[in-house]
């Protein structure tokens, strides 16, 4: 006679901290942007200051996000793409390196404006400006 032990049931939690009888997830899972990459009806005012005055929009961009003006403003290579990478890693926005790198090879006056649109949404404050 074989004695067949029953299966194992395997139980996945939610990873998290417990404190007081309250859990915190800490791993959540990433969310998209709060509007399109083509969105930019939604505000105009960032569209156009995106279009005609860019370097210093991306400038004030960058200061926003706690960030030098420089990173923005062009004199720091790849500081769009690291930017837009370091925005969607601190606020679980899914995506990839070379999505945002895509993204802004090809459209990039819009990615800004969707990166401004976030910060409002996320209640980033505003600098003055057009941010």
């Amino acid at each position: 006679m074989q004695y067949n032990a029953p299966a194992a049931t395997v139980v996945m939690q939610q990873p998290g901290v417990t404190i007081n009888n309250t859990t915190v997830v800490v791993n959540q899972q990433p969310t998209g942007w709060s509007t399109g990459l083509c969105s930019c009806g939604e505000d105009l005012t960032s569209c156009c200051c995106a279009l005609w005055c860019p370097n210093c929009y991306y400038a004030c961009l960058s200061v926003r996000m706690g960030e030098s003006c420089l990173v923005g403003f062009g004199s720091v290579p790849g500081g769009h793409l690291a930017m837009r990478a370091a925005f969607r890693n601190r606020h679980g926005i899914a995506g990839s390196i070379m999505g945002d790198c895509l993204t802004l090879q090809w459209c990039f006056p819009c990615a800004m404006c969707q990166l401004a649109r976030e910060m409002d949404h996320k209640n980033y404050p505003p600098i003055g400006c057009c941010c």
